[in-house]
């Protein structure tokens, strides 16, 4: 688990949200500001303002160190290290003025320190990107350029900052500028501008590895042009115009070096569209690799990524893929895997591996949507699956995958067994549940709550017959297996708990038009893994929603009679000899899809 990083990026956050709430409305009243929070009042509101202005941008920097602290050491450590100067400005260098912002920075440096120590002794939580060297399109000085603009303008940030700090009202009167009715606001806003120059040098000499320092060295200057010849007209327009001319002679040289950035080579996910099935062994074997020591919490969604979720919800519409590389879960960002065996074991007027008598390789990820993983707080409970057509764990195959969710604003629920997960979840009136699926999915399909049960209907269909699917499949955990009480929904569900370390979910289904769900048979689960690769590598298709289509003619004669059917044995000829050593339990293997059924599978989606 990576505890210090967690709370590490909590106590960085903590300190831009503080730059933030105070810079932001100083930047437009400063004066105001001052005397609302009862601090001695300024004698230059420009300086005061542009301080504010430039404390924003630095504390912009501070964002990928509090993001991933060992992908990018460099800002951690500095929006660590940025306190300090504050501390001797406000406490040694002008006391008495605005002490309290001093007392802020040095509370800040003395948290975030100590976690940033330990949390950089844990291991990453993603592999760390190599640094991808020069670039690999033909060489044509765009680079070079690039980084002789970048230091052009952090020279002149020095030059006009360091002499500044000390010594502001003398620099102001060799320049001929109006002289500063507040030293120390100008001298806080030369300590920051020196700060920030001190963060465009890593873009400055290495772009493509610091991608977000380089582009920020290059746009942290129009606001100063916005503010110097738009927003305070008049007063210091030669730090306007100055921050204007090195914008527009580093942002064409950045275009052209970031067309020209390298390759990352196997980190680039260029095999979408690939896909020849999987066996279940290799993929179990990924899903359980990379065991946690302690629970892990992972972030998921963050306002920052909600273009991402977009194109993250596009892809998995095409993605057929069982794994992929490693990539963060934004919604069901934390799971369990479990495998075992689906067996439909009533009878049944459905078609493919929801047919009376079907049984094949299970593997599911159960997980929660949203921000808590522990009772006490909301929790929606997603169980994604993959049902293989056959009981050879090495046999190549293609998995009929299902999604289903409970109730997605969530539920107070002590334990999370007693969640019923579905394929037509509610929403509910949480705001974010219903942002991401009345809004961002419904951009990409057409019924965004709704997963269709095709796959699993088409599975193994012979060439020809016409599928025939329940509209809505739920799982439920029947009263008689005991509840286990635990904080966390990954402890909960450790199998060990189970009577014979096993866990049953009944497989139920109805249409939409029925009041009574019917049980048609059980996944049976007797292994599992809380691990890395089950929360950041195995990938479930969601296939494309498609008009509802109706039930072939006859079929409601083949529905079971009303008072519950009788549990059956398969049905003859589904099972098949010679697929190799039976798994698990010794059941007989069942035969995998067709060429002809993957077709029908495809028509389908």
């Amino acid at each position: 688990m990576h505890k210090y990083s967690t709370w590490f990026r909590r106590a960085v956050w903590l300190g831009i949200l503080a730059d933030w709430a105070l810079g932001i409305p100083t930047i437009f009243a400063p004066e105001w500001v001052l005397d609302t929070l009862g601090f001695r009042a300024t004698g230059d509101p420009v300086w005061t303002a542009f301080a504010a202005l430039l404390v924003v941008l630095l504390s912009l920097f501070y964002i990928p160190g509090a993001s991933d602290p060992h992908r990018y050491r460099f800002n951690a450590w500095l929006a660590v290290f940025a306190r300090v100067p504050g501390v001797i400005f406000f406490l040694l260098l002008y006391p008495g003025a605005y002490p309290a912002f001093g007392i802020l920075d040095g509370v800040l440096f003395l948290v975030q320190l100590p976690l940033l120590l330990l949390a950089l002794k844990e291991p990453p939580a993603r592999p760390v990107e190599a640094d991808p060297g020069a670039p690999q399109a033909p060489p044509d000085g765009a680079t070079k350029w690039f980084r002789r603009m970048v230091w052009l303008g952090i020279l002149a940030d020095w030059g006009l900052g360091l002499p500044a700090i000390f010594f502001p009202e003398q620099l102001f009167a060799v320049l001929g500028f109006r002289p500063t009715g507040d030293p120390v606001w100008t001298a806080f806003a030369a300590l920051i501008l020196v700060l920030l120059g001190a963060f465009y040098v890593p873009g400055a000499n290495n772009p493509y590895r610091y991608r977000f320092n380089a582009h920020m060295a290059v746009w942290a200057r129009p606001p100063g042009v916005i503010f110097f010849l738009l927003l305070w007209p008049g007063i210091y327009p030669a730090f306007g115009i100055l921050d204007g001319v090195l914008f527009l002679l580093q942002i064409p040289f950045l275009v052209k070096m970031m067309q020209n950035r390298p390759r990352l080579g196997p980190q680039l996910d260029t095999d979408v569209l690939d896909y020849d099935g999987s066996t279940f062994r290799e993929v179990r074997d990924v899903a359980f690799s990379g065991p946690y020591d302690e629970l892990p919490y992972h972030q998921g969604i963050r306002p920052g990524r909600i273009l991402q979720l977009l194109v993250d919800s596009a892809r998995n519409l095409h993605d057929r893929r069982d794994v992929r590389p490693y990539y963060d879960k934004l919604i069901h960002s934390n799971g369990v895997a479990m495998t075992g065996v689906w067996r439909i074991d009533r009878e049944t007027p459905y078609t493919g591996y929801l047919a009376t008598g079907s049984e094949g390789l299970l593997l599911i990820r159960a997980s929660v949507a949203g921000l808590f993983t522990t009772r006490g707080h909301r929790r929606s409970f997603g169980i994604a699956g993959k049902v293989y057509p056959t009981m050879d764990p090495d046999e190549r195959a293609w998995p009929g995958n299902f999604v289903t969710v409970s109730h997605l604003s969530g539920t107070f629920g002590k334990h999370i067994v007693d969640l019923v997960p579905t394929n037509a979840p509610t929403v509910g009136i949480d705001p974010a549940a219903n942002l991401i699926n009345r809004l961002v999915f419904r951009i990409v399909d057409t019924r965004p709550g709704y997963r269709q049960l095709f796959p699993l209907s088409t599975l193994g269909l012979p060439a020809g017959e016409a599928p025939v699917t329940p509209d809505m499949l739920r799982l439920v955990v029947p009263e008689s297996i005991p509840r286990v009480d635990a904080r966390d929904f990954r402890d909960e569900l450790r199998l060990e708990h189970y009577p014979d370390g096993k866990l049953v979910w009944e497989i139920q289904v109805k249409d939409f038009a029925d009041e009574e769900w019917t049980r048609i048979g059980e996944m049976v689960l007797d292994a599992y893994a809380i691990a890395e690769g089950q929360d950041k590598r195995l990938h479930f298709w969601i296939p494309r929603d498609v008009p509802t289509r109706p039930k072939p003619a006859g079929w409601r004669e083949r529905q079971p009679a009303p008072g519950g059917p009788a549990p059956i044995a398969p049905a003859a000829g589904r099972a098949t000899a010679g697929h190799g050593p039976a798994y698990p339990g010794g059941a007989t293997p069942a035969p995998a899809p067709s060429a002809a059924a993957r077709t029908a599978a495809d028509l389908e989606g």
